[in-house]
């Protein structure tokens, strides 16, 4: 019994040595005092007040020490609370509520669902618009309780030189057979216009077109669920950011302003340019109705709009058959 007691005592000792310190004295002098009491020992009035102070000395050294731990454990806690907020802010950059992300290639696709599955609008900029015709606007056209807003910003098919310097640029790429010339690229642009032009006609979509100066690597697909950004090169990653992220309202913002300045196109009406069945679309309802698109200066502009079908472009240089097998090219159903 008293060998585990001591063993106690020694525990206590490594534990809190300044706790141990005032047990040891308070216990020896009361085993003194009880000494004196039954008088075993006889102790003089002075040692009794000196054992006073000495008991009340280490009770003071005590609290002092034990106040000493209290701030010290006090910084710890504010340490931790420092390493868990550069761990949250962490998480919110490179991982879940991060307003920018990397996502690998094989889950691509499954992103780009999610940004169609539910959307009241869309907004793409990039280049010939191939994943545009196959599936984004098939699918946005299934909406039939609401209007669908959908903005595109993409190259001028009438400025051969930006046609010819955007085919050189997938031409060193090594992008797509059959996209990589610029009648090609031109052609693409064209399909991509009279597509967008009978979606606007025929569907729940309203559709508003801009030409953009120059090309870009970089494609970007927004809806309100978030923000896509893809290379043509399908191998490689792409960057999701969230709505609601600085970086994903930015964007949306950059892009609606830019629709104001650069030149605006007025997409053709009429269904008689726009068979019901986009099965029954054929070469003489392409050529009319790219026939009447028109170009603005820009949507602010109080300037008059000129037909798009000029210089290289003009119907006479275009292949109307090519171009009208290409606006539904990929589309399921």
């Amino acid at each position: 019994m008293a060998s585990s007691r001591f063993r106690h005592i020694l525990n206590a000792v490594k534990e809190s040595p300044g706790d141990a310190v005032t047990y040891l004295t308070v216990a020896a002098v009361v085993a003194v005092t009880l000494l004196d009491m039954f008088e075993v020992i006889s102790l003089s009035q002075e040692f009794l007040s000196g054992a006073a102070i000495v008991v009340l000395s280490a009770f003071l050294m005590t609290l002092l020490a034990s106040r000493k731990d209290a701030v010290e454990q006090k910084q710890v806690l504010h340490g931790v609370v420092t390493d868990l907020s550069i761990i949250r802010r962490d998480i919110e950059i490179r991982g879940v509520g991060a307003h920018v992300i990397e996502i690998p290639q094989e889950e691509i696709g499954g992103r780009f669902d999610g940004l169609l599955s539910s959307t009241h609008s869309w907004h793409f900029r990039g280049g010939l618009g191939g994943w545009q015709r196959s599936t984004a606007l098939p699918s946005l056209s299934t909406v039939t309780n609401r209007d669908i807003a959908y903005s595109m910003h993409i190259l001028n098919p009438a400025d051969e030189d930006l046609c010819r310097r955007y085919a050189s640029y997938r031409a060193s790429a090594g992008q797509r057979t059959g996209t990589t010339g610029p009648e090609n690229v031109r052609d693409e642009l064209l399909a991509l216009l009279y597509a967008v032009s009978w979606y606007n006609e025929r569907t729940r979509i309203k559709a508003e077109v801009s030409f953009l100066h120059s090309y870009s690597p970089l494609r970007y697909d927004l809806s309100d669920a978030g923000l896509i950004v893809t290379v043509p090169d399908m191998q490689e990653r792409a960057i999701y950011a969230p709505a609601g992220g600085w970086y994903c309202t930015s964007v949306r913002d950059e892009m609606d302003q830019a629709s104001k300045a650069l030149p605006a196109v007025v997409l053709p009406s009429g269904q008689g340019m726009f068979p019901q069945q986009w099965r029954d679309v054929r070469a003489p309802h392409v050529r009319e109705a790219l026939e009447a698109v028109r170009v603005r200066p820009s949507r602010l502009s109080a300037q008059p709009s000129h037909s798009l079908l000029t210089g290289w472009a003009d119907s006479s240089n275009l292949d109307f058959e090519k171009i009208a097998s290409m606006p539904f090219m990929g589309r399921s159903s």
